[in-house]
């Protein structure tokens, strides 16, 4: 028998076992020895009971922005650059 323990809608661990053992009354686990291709991860639907592969988006690409303390750093420290070279 294979079975999925269910943790926030998603087939977080998947074991074999003859039969399906007895944990806590929260810990939700489903048969699912006739469906081979679920795997870790998969979203679980509890109403319908079916299963499907998540679907992960690519990250939008960000801009690395220099905040306003780091850019007041970067000032004080090119002036005291510029007043070692000028020898102030």
């Amino acid at each position: 028998m294979r079975i999925a323990q269910i943790l926030y809608n998603k087939a977080h661990w998947i074991f074999e076992a003859d039969e399906k053992p007895e944990f806590a009354p929260d810990i939700v686990l489903v048969d699912i020895t006739s469906k081979n291709n679920i795997q870790e991860g998969w979203d679980y639907n509890s109403k319908t009971g079916k299963f499907t592969a998540p679907s992960i988006s690519e990250p939008t690409p960000i801009e690395p922005q220099i905040d306003e303390i780091q850019a007041k750093i970067l000032v004080n420290t090119e002036t005291l650059i510029s007043m070692k070279e000028m020898e102030v």
